[in-house]
């Protein structure tokens, strides 16, 4: 077999070379336009036929550190694989000098060990225009209102609430603090005078009169009891006629007053629970009753006696 002749040899490397150079050139670096201003983002597309292999993940800048520094590189995206079957890539950057400029050839490495180049890519950054006067610039946008949701009243409401919880708290010590008061007036008086006071604004209600019957008579009893529970010590107050009658029994009550006792609470009792209304001669003896009973059983200090 002959050796290839000087011409075949030279023809082979031709080949050869064109053939690295046909790998290399077949990556794409591109812009959407070949002018940029001053500071801001700028977009570069990386492309190259999927057919030449799967790009490496990583992508190296290291041919433009001279003209665009690394944190001048703000983002790019992930190799994508676009229609006609092509790789593709974005890059946003920055350029703050007014400069023509050549972006050099960048090499995009595949997985299977083989680089790819990119072709040169020329650039004109041109500083950013600044109007001469206030006539030149862009007319100034209105603020975004969002639109108005319920949370925004919150804050009043909560506000007016929490007024209102304040007036019901001072109301309410201020009532607390005047019935103190009342009752520690009540408390100091003794228990007949107490009632006697009680009865006298009974009186003055006049309520049978209105037609409450059986109002009149729930306060008259409780008048009555309420004396009886702190004269004579007995659970008046809690305690059914009946059973009121058999304390008083055991006290030191006058005896012959038990019997218009009794029948006094009888027919207040059939008042209030079974609605039956009494005779008219009754209410006035009732209410006389009830005084004659206090004032018939109230204490006796003698005059030399001590308090």
């Amino acid at each position: 077999m002959s050796k290839p002749g000087t011409k075949t040899r030279f023809s082979i490397g031709i080949i050869c070379c064109l053939s690295v150079f046909q790998l290399l050139a077949q990556a794409t670096l591109s812009a959407d336009s070949n002018y940029v201003e001053t500071g801001n983002a700028f977009q570069l597309h990386l492309q190259f036929p999927s057919h030449l292999g799967k790009p490496a993940d990583t992508l190296k800048f290291g041919a433009w550190a001279d003209i665009i520094p690394q944190e001048n590189i703000l983002e790019q995206s992930d190799w994508i694989t676009v229609e006609n079957g092509y790789y593709s890539k974005t890059l946003t950057v920055l350029f703050f000098d007014e400069d023509s400029l050549q972006l050099p050839p960048l090499r995009i490495a595949l997985r299977n060990g083989d680089t790819l180049q990119t072709n040169a890519l020329d650039l004109v950054v041109k500083a950013t225009p600044a109007p001469e006067d206030l006539n030149d610039m862009a007319p100034v946008k209105d603020i975004h209102r969002e639109p108005t949701d319920w949370t925004d009243y919150l804050p009043w409401a909560l506000g007016i609430l929490a007024i209102i919880a304040l007036l019901w708290l001072f109301y309410y010590l201020a009532m607390r603090r005047q019935k103190a008061r009342l009752l520690s007036r009540s408390v100091a008086l003794p228990p007949h005078e107490l009632a006697f006071k009680k009865l006298e604004a009974l009186k003055q209600k006049n309520r049978i009169a209105t037609g409450q019957i059986k109002e009149h008579y729930a306060e008259l009893t409780h008048i009555l009891r309420e004396y009886l529970e702190k004269r004579f010590n007995v659970p008046a107050l809690e305690s059914t006629t009946y059973e009121t009658i058999q304390d008083l029994q055991k006290s030191d009550f006058p005896p012959h007053l038990i019997a218009p006792l009794l029948q006094l609470l009888e027919q207040a009792d059939l008042a209030k629970f079974a609605r039956i209304i009494p005779e008219a001669s009754f209410h006035d003896s009732s209410f006389n009753l009830a005084h004659q009973l206090v004032e018939e059983t109230m204490p006796v200090y003698s005059e030399n006696s001590e308090t």
